[in-house]
């Protein structure tokens, strides 16, 4: 046809070829039909069993079987390909028939009854089938750092097909999975309902089938953290790759199609050099609410920031802006935070306290009671670590924390002092933690 209608990225392009002889008495000799798809950016061979070019060897012609069709018959085929990119693709179709039925024996004349190259010359048809491949998915991500070696990833599916096409666009979303990176797992997280589906409404169902008409959209979360104890200790730094989403779709009818998104890569921790330096510039001394689950990431972040430093031997990788283990050169994580407190109840947290500088630091730990709200430190709040070796060495210290107010706070007022030189190092947030009411129920996540 010369219209393929509306055809979206991820689906498998189907065409038939057919060829047919309408002569009422000539048979059509040696036929080759070949056929080929340009995208965008490539081009692709599409093989059928009508692809039979005559031999030009005598290798080929021991193995070669020509395509007759007799009058009024024809012979078919069925070629199909993924589709990989949107924008305008080209199907290309070249027939040739004709000819010698074999072009390396001698010519025969036409006394003998063979056929010679000015009565039976080899035709060629071409024809070129244009259609535009469009995307129907807009795939959004959202990534936060879980800690050294976990992150979340929120996908935002939406249904981007015009509404005004005149045709349906309804998509119905039958499988979204994210595929990590090697080395990495990736679990989907549900929202765990005490609602059996018996006795849900039919909103409640239809909103759960995936279905996605123009316009709308549907979220996922996966959470992706490292596969083995080797990787956890390693943990996910700035910029590492973490994988990509790839979501199937189904049309009314039943096709089926599949699209993946770009690659997902672990964000910067919730303090970055470049936030330091632009509040500096600003003269800005307030600290930026980001959200953080279960720790910052910060200390992987510093030491890759370091690792790669020493190895390029270069002050920084973007000018005018303080390298990031520079600006923190001991850093403090959480280890195994809490993601719940109750009011009231005080809780134990270990820190890791890493010290990336090149000297021997004698470090003391202060949780300032000032900067810190809803959860405040309880029990001794400065603490002696003691000399700290240089270039990852670390202690593990604790401190003891108590909730006073219910609702989500971040755990800060965190400070490294250098008992020697007197230098002072804010740590960012350590992690975000929700307090509960012990009388008021709270929905929870399934992992």
């Amino acid at each position: 046809p010369d219209s393929f209608g509306v055809i979206h990225i991820g689906e498998t392009f189907t065409a038939y070829l057919g060829a047919l002889n309408v002569h009422d008495s000539e048979k059509v000799r040696n036929l080759s039909v070949s056929a080929t798809l340009q995208t965008p950016t490539k081009r692709f061979q599409m093989p059928s069993s009508l692809e039979n070019k005559p031999p030009t060897t005598a290798k080929e012609r021991q193995n070669y079987t020509p395509i007759h069709i007799s009058p009024h018959t024809g012979v078919d085929a069925i070629i199909s390909r993924p589709l990989e990119e949107t924008g305008q693709h080209i199907l290309r179709v070249e027939v040739s028939y004709g000819g010698y039925d074999d072009p390396l024996a001698v010519q025969f004349s036409s006394v003998d009854g063979g056929d010679n190259s000015k009565n039976n010359p080899r035709k060629t048809l071409r024809k070129f089938y244009r259609f535009h491949v469009s995307s129907p998915l807009q795939i959004r991500e959202l990534t936060l750092r879980g800690g050294e070696s976990t992150c979340f990833v929120s996908l935002a599916v939406e249904n981007a097909t015009p509404v005004d096409t005149g045709v349906s666009g309804g998509l119905t979303i039958s499988q979204t999975d994210f595929q990590p990176y090697t080395g990495l797992i990736a679990k989907r997280v549900k929202s765990k309902s005490s609602i059996s589906n018996s006795n849900k409404t039919a909103v409640e169902l239809y909103d759960e089938s995936g279905r996605l008409n123009p316009g709308e959209s549907k979220r996922y979360m996966f959470e992706v953290k490292a596969a083995s104890e080797n990787a956890a200790l390693r943990g996910i730094a700035r910029g590492d790759e973490l994988g990509k989403a790839i979501v199937t779709w189904r049309k009314a009818m039943g096709e089926a199609g599949r699209i993946a998104s770009t690659f997902v890569y672990c964000p910067p921790s919730a303090a970055t050099a470049e936030n330091e330096v632009l509040a500096a510039e600003s003269g800005s001394n307030e600290e930026e609410d980001r959200f953080v689950v279960h720790g910052s990431g910060l200390s992987v972040d510093v030491a890759a920031a370091s690792a790669n430093r020493s190895a390029s031997h270069a002050p920084s990788e973007i000018p005018n802006v303080k390298p990031l283990d520079d600006v923190y050169p001991v850093t403090v994580t959480p280890i195994s935070p809490p993601s719940h407190m109750a009011i009231g109840e005080p809780m134990d947290v270990q820190v890791l306290i890493v010290n990336h500088g090149e000297k021997v630091l004698n470090l003391q730990i202060q949780m300032r009671l000032s900067l810190m709200k809803g959860v405040l430190v309880t029990g001794q709040s400065f603490k002696n670590l003691g000399e700290i070796q240089p270039n990852g060495g670390s202690v593990v210290s604790k401190i003891r924390l108590l909730a006073m107010l219910p609702g989500l706070f971040f755990i800060r007022g965190c400070h490294i002092v250098d008992l020697n030189t007197g230098m002072e190092i804010k740590q960012p947030t350590l992690f975000s933690v929700y307090v509960e009411n012990p009388n008021i129920g709270s929905t929870k996540l399934e992992l």
